[in-house]
């Protein structure tokens, strides 16, 4: 009897078994985390030797699982850094390296199986002059009352070491004596990163009648770097009668000359269609570059 009883028990519980096994098989398997670089950038493609490349990839998780990947970045096949980022199933994380080396050549760039190219350049240390004129003077020309001339330059390569500025001027009319100008050298925003006062009598070419040509007058500055766009502002500050003109250059097209009024910061620029008579060539600003350079040392490309 107790031998029935239990084969009747496994003969009620055998479908409840198979249902449950049946669903057990057809429950979908979840996979586990799974990576794949779909993208890797080099910016910029090229570098000079000792500067940085930002390197960014993107990393897809095509599992089922949330997952840390463990990115180890190569350059010809060296490791040169690691990061782990935890990725959710079905989503793309980004990671982001900043690479450099000191020896010149093309180099590989691989994280997992995306690479790229980085090329970098030899350097060396050369003084540079940033001018926008050819050293020809078309004409010279005075700022107005309480004015300078301003101009813009962009480095050649970061870190620019400013070391000198230099100005083609000379001095017009009489009674000079005893007057002084203002030499400055500016961030984008007017704001000083070097300023001094100058005799005017620094000055080697004087007098207008007859007309004398100016001349190149340097001006030492104690060197610094700079990183970004900067402006020189030669503020004269004097009466029509007497004072310092500057040489002007009609070569190229002005991208960076203006005349400005007052004193950093409190700087304004002055049109020069409207100072200047509209008979006179040097009325179109167009045609404006001030004859002001500045000369520095820089790292730049071997060629």
């Amino acid at each position: 009897m107790k031998m029935m009883h239990a084969l009747l028990r496994v003969a009620w519980l055998a479908p409840a078994l198979a249902v449950v096994l049946l669903a057990c098989a057809q429950q979908p398997q979840v996979r586990p985390a799974s990576f794949q670089v779909v993208s890797l950038e080099v910016t910029p493609v090229e570098v000079l030797s000792g500067e940085d490349a930002t390197v960014v990839a993107q990393v897809a998780n095509t599992g089922g699982l949330a997952g840390n990947y463990a990115a180890a970045l190569t350059m010809n096949g060296r490791q040169v850094a690691q990061k782990t980022i935890t990725i959710l199933p079905g989503k793309t994380g980004r990671l982001t390296f900043s690479v450099s080396t000191d020896e010149r050549g093309t180099y590989k760039i691989q994280l997992g199986s995306a690479g790229a190219t980085l090329t970098v350049k030899a350097v060396e240390e050369r003084e540079v002059e940033l001018k926008y004129d050819n050293g020809i003077p078309q004409e010279t020309l005075w700022a107005g009352y309480n004015n300078g001339f301003l101009i813009g330059f962009t480095p050649p390569a970061k870190p620019f070491i400013l070391n000198k500025v230099s100005v083609c001027c000379g001095i017009y009319g009489v009674a000079w004596e005893g007057k002084t100008f203002d030499l400055y050298v500016m961030d984008a925003f007017y704001t000083p990163l070097f300023s001094r006062t100058y005799a005017i009598a620094k000055i080697p070419v004087k007098g207008a009648f007859p007309y004398r040509p100016p001349s190149w007058v340097d001006f030492d500055i104690p060197p610094f770097n700079i990183e970004n766009d900067f402006l020189v502002y030669f503020f004269t500050g004097t009466g029509m009668h007497k004072g310092i003109q500057v040489g002007v250059d009609d070569s190229v097209v002005n991208e960076h000359s203006d005349l400005a009024s007052g004193r950093p910061p409190n700087i304004a620029p002055v049109s020069i269609d409207t100072f200047y008579n509209s008979t006179f060539w040097y009325s179109d600003r167009s045609k404006v570059n001030w004859m002001i350079r500045a000369s520095g040392s820089a790292r730049m490309p071997v060629e």
